[in-house]
């Protein structure tokens, strides 16, 4: 079952991109971290467990024995989908900024960011009323931010259109070493060669009389 629908879902994301390349870098973020929160969902509920991020996120304004209703949970998880959404613009920003070589890479580290700044200090910070306390949950929470970058990147790559972002950092420093190295090698043309004084001055020779 899961396997059909996972399916489904790849052909549906392909088919959209064929028909829609994203070329503004925010909408690209926001669409790539939407993405990502789901995916950190959909893993929990892959392997069974019950603390759902969403109701980590209600547990900030909502009391945890009230956690547990249909409307508070959809109300966790809509600030769980909107931080996420959040973030993905953050990691699109940054790729505007620094190009889209090593997406990856720069989409995971954003996400260890958000790691340490939303579940570790949240949790020292007391901001929510329910929180993991083993150290399984909290390497767990790791593993899913992780794949939370991981799946960001991906998905702001593989949607964005070409020129939404700047030519990629490393491959442009080597074309613009490589044009400078091939321009000193070439030697001055004559047509080059700007003449510093007016062409009539130039044939103009006078010779010292007697």
């Amino acid at each position: 079952m899961y396997s059909n629908w996972f399916n489904r879902t790849v052909n549906g994301l392909h088919q959209f991109k064929k028909n829609n390349s994203m070329k503004d870098p925010m909408i690209i973020g926001l669409f790539g971290g939407l993405l990502g929160a789901i995916v950190m969902e959909l893993l929990n509920v892959l392997l069974g467990k019950k603390l759902l991020f969403g109701k980590i996120a209600s547990s900030m304004v909502i009391h945890p024995l009230r956690s547990n209703r249909l409307k508070n949970s959809l109300f966790g998880e809509i600030m769980h989908l909107t931080v996420g959404a959040g973030i993905g613009s953050i990691i699109a920003g940054l790729l505007q900024k620094t190009g889209k070589d090593l997406v990856i890479i720069k989409g995971t580290f954003i996400s260890l960011l958000a790691w340490v700044g939303l579940h570790n200090l949240g949790n020292r910070m007391d901001l929510f009323s329910i929180k993991p306390y083993s150290t399984k949950g909290h390497y767990m929470a790791l593993i899913q931010h992780l794949i939370y970058g991981i799946s960001t990147s991906a998905v702001i790559k593989y949607f964005s259109n070409p020129v939404a972002f700047q030519q990629p950092s490393i491959t442009k420093s080597k074309i613009t070493t490589g044009e400078s190295n091939l321009k000193y090698g070439q030697p001055y043309l004559p047509s080059e060669i700007e003449p510093t004084m007016p062409n009539s001055q130039m044939l103009q020779f006078k010779y010292p009389t007697a």
